[in-house]
């Protein structure tokens, strides 16, 4: 990474993140999960060094779940500040297959994070953030849909990125929607291609898809993953990847939260207004270390947050 820059967003920054806080049951072993989650445990050191933090927005049930993942938010620093919680449904529970080759095939079974509901806490702390992060699984039911449609179009953050994830797949409706309320978008190669065919483009290919529709919603900038491939940054400038990055492979490891960990640090490089092949390596980086680790949520070390910071 280049020399420290000047936060370009102000002191003590502030960023939300929304969606599906689930146990991810892998192997027959529960483990706290869940983009939200996985995001906000990788940019909260970061954060830290600014003076900032970071606000996971989800619902818990009232269960042994529930208490993992209020656990694992208080292991990483996370206040619960926008924490909603309920007896009426249980903690979500994302089941995890890992298939030979990597590759992870996920079953999300219905939980207390399809009910989160929007509150005046949360508007307040949407008018306050200068980052926000949601991905498209919360898109699934009405109420969480509404409450993040709300969020990014009552948000008043610089940085409003959008992290595609298809296990299920969203009307076109609701995916305009957020698009047109975004500023970022990062999705997979397979999930830059869906979103072109839900969305009826003309293009075919990732990239071509991604400068296509940045041009439709006016969005600041796309960033294309491919696991050890690394990112692809397309904005106004054109494309730019980055260099290979890698970290010593735990015995256990799995690529589960890697992606998260790419949107934390593309969101930290961004806040901080580095330049175009720093936030590709950003992004490669946090990457990179989640890919390497045998948890969703492991944390960064400070020779990681290093870095970046």
């Amino acid at each position: 990474m280049s020399e420290a820059h000047a936060n370009v967003i102000g002191q003590k920054p502030l960023v939300l993140s929304y969606g599906e806080l689930v146990v991810d049951r892998v192997a027959g072993l529960d483990r706290p999960g869940g983009a939200p989650l996985n995001f906000a445990s990788a940019l909260q050191p970061l954060l830290r060094t600014l003076g900032g933090d970071c606000l996971v927005v989800s619902r818990l049930g009232e269960d042994a779940g529930g208490g993992l993942l209020r656990d694992a938010l208080l292991a990483h620093n996370l206040p619960p500040t926008l924490l909603q919680t309920t007896s009426d449904d249980s903690t979500g529970i994302s089941l995890a297959q890992i298939q030979p080759k990597g590759e992870v095939v996920f079953q999300l079974e219905p939980g207390a994070w399809d009910e989160i509901a929007w509150s005046e806490p949360l508007r307040e702390q949407a008018a306050a953030c200068v980052g926000l992060l949601a991905g498209s699984l919360p898109l699934r039911s009405p109420a969480s849909a509404s409450t993040m449609l709300a969020l990014f179009q009552t948000s008043n953050a610089s940085i409003r990125m959008f992290d595609l994830n298809f296990r299920h797949e969203p009307e076109a409706e609701l995916l305009t929607s957020v698009l047109e309320a975004a500023t970022h978008v990062k999705g997979t190669v397979e999930e830059w291609i869906q979103l072109g065919t839900i969305l009826c483009c003309q293009a075919d290919q990732a990239h071509a898809i991604a400068t296509e529709l940045r041009t439709q919603f006016a969005l600041d900038s796309c960033l294309v993953t491919n696991g050890a491939g690394g990112c692809v940054l397309l904005d106004g400038e054109g494309a730019m990847a980055g260099l290979p990055v890698a970290f010593p492979m735990d015995e256990n490891a799995d690529p589960i939260g890697a992606g998260d960990h790419a949107a934390a640090g593309w969101m930290f490089a961004l806040l901080n207004g580095r330049s175009r092949l720093d936030q590709v390596a950003a992004a490669d980086i946090l990457g990179a270390w989640a890919a390497s680790q045998p948890a969703s949520a492991p944390g960064i070390p400070p020779a990681v947050r290093d870095l970046l910071a």
